[in-house]
């Protein structure tokens, strides 16, 4: 046990964090009372999901206390039995049933969640070990490795939020390490070429959707000339390094741009339900408006949520889009526009201010640290929470994909609840490390 815990270390909580997840945890819960209230039974208990969140935050609480006695240093050292660990149990939900279209869960808890604070942790390691070949491109992709098997698993269990959410985690990560500014856009570019050419191919299929993919498309090819030519111009890399960069980012876009549009027809000629409902989902996370009754749907009744709040909202359980259940996941992934709905535009405001204020200060102590490691978790773990905020916040109001995340902190769901407390607990006692 001395090896996992110090109980002698002292620590510090940081009252700025603190402040922002007591504030956030109670809008929460004030939420809840009107947004799909109802019971489910535990252990033969009758509990209400306002009764249910309270439980999740006071255990995750205990949880952020407990972390503070961890010793950090151990998760560096176990690295790879925890990596391998992940591996495994991300794939036990494919001994399980779908959920709402996903195959995500197992046993009731989303092992999704856990592998968020293992795959920082060996990133972490990976990155702060080899600080010298960050600029190394062949590092770069054996790292980008770490990342890339999850995310495919998460694609081929239909899970694109939590794909989405993973692939956060890898610049920011790098950038804090040293990276060299090409190189980020180097390793951005084949997302962009896979989305313009998916973004493309959906549109061609559905013509009746008003959308610009050409200018998409140039304004793409435009953004690639002028990185190419600044880089060849302004760069001081050797020529031989210029002549064989450009050649690397030519092949890899040219790559994904195939694999994509090769994959896409696949899914496209495929008669198995499977095939069809991925084809949907990324179909709905490319145009979220595209299928009035799949996405579509939910982003609309969003949209009238959050316009009928307006300024100050229309009140608490006052709300028609959550009152009479016509908004989807009122709870969970739409909560913002519930709240939006009942609280209106101001509430939102504050909301917002209570997210930065968490991020500005994670953002702050991983800046004070001189251990490479434990200021990367910092990031890393930053990182996913900005994830969450960003997409929920954008799509209650069609600005991001429908991916199906939680909001931190404000969401029903006890396993992500427990990851934050956890994440932040971590955050917390690499802070209080010199």
């Amino acid at each position: 046990m001395n090896r996992i815990f110090n109980f002698n270390q002292t620590f510090y909580i940081r009252i700025p964090i603190l402040i922002s997840v007591i504030f956030l945890s109670l809008i929460s819960l004030l939420i809840l009372k009107s947004a799909g209230n109802f019971e489910s039974e535990i252990f033969g208990v009758m509990f209400s999901r306002v009764q249910k969140q309270i439980l999740w935050i006071f255990i995750g609480i205990f949880l952020f206390i407990i972390i503070q006695f961890l010793r950090l240093r151990f998760f560096h050292e176990r690295m790879f039995f925890l990596y391998f660990a992940f591996l495994f149990i991300i794939i036990l939900p494919f001994l399980s049933e779908s959920t709402k279209g996903a195959q995500n869960w197992f046993l009731g808890f989303q092992p999704s969640e856990i592998g968020k604070i293992i795959i920082v942790i060996s990133l972490a390691k990976i990155l702060s070990d080899n600080k010298k070949r960050i600029n190394n491109m062949i590092f770069l992709f054996i790292s980008m490795l770490l990342l890339f098997i999850p995310v495919l698993i998460f694609i081929s269990q239909r899970d694109l939020g939590t794909a989405l959410v993973y692939s956060f985690i890898f610049i920011p990560m790098i950038y804090w390490s040293g990276i060299k500014p090409f190189l980020i856009f180097f390793l951005i570019s084949p997302i962009l070429t896979v989305y313009t050419n998916l973004y493309i191919k959906i549109y061609d299929v559905n013509s009746q959707y008003e959308g610009y993919p050409y200018i998409l498309l140039v304004l793409f090819l435009m953004l690639n000339f002028i990185f190419l030519v600044r880089f060849f111009s302004k760069n001081k890399e050797s020529y031989k390094y210029k002549v064989f960069f450009i050649c690397s980012y030519i092949i890899l876009n040219l790559s994904f741009s195939y694999l994509s549009i090769y994959s896409w027809d696949y899914l496209d000629g495929s008669d198995s339900l499977r095939s069809k409902d991925l084809k949907g989902r990324i179909e709905n996370f490319i145009i979220p408006s595209l299928h009035e009754k799949a996405g579509g749907w939910h982003i609309k009744q969003s949209m009238v949520a959050v316009g009928s709040g307006g300024i100050f909202g229309v009140g608490l359980g006052e709300g028609t889009q959550v009152k009479l259940r016509f908004l989807p996941e009122a709870d969970t992934d739409f909560v913002i526009a519930s709240i939006a709905e009942a609280f209106g535009f101001t509430f939102i405001l504050i909301i917002i201010f209570l997210y930065f204020n968490l991020l500005y200060w994670l953002l702050f102590y991983a800046q004070r640290l001189s251990n490479s490691f434990l200021s990367l978790l910092i990031i890393g773990y930053s990182s996913i929470l900005f994830a969450h905020m960003v997409i929920t916040l954008g799509m209650a109001v069609a600005l991001a994909p429908i991916t199906g995340i939680p909001a931190p902190f404000l969401s029903y769901g006890g396993t992500f609840t427990l990851t934050c407390f956890s994440m932040l607990g971590i955050c917390n006692n690499a802070s209080n490390s010199k």
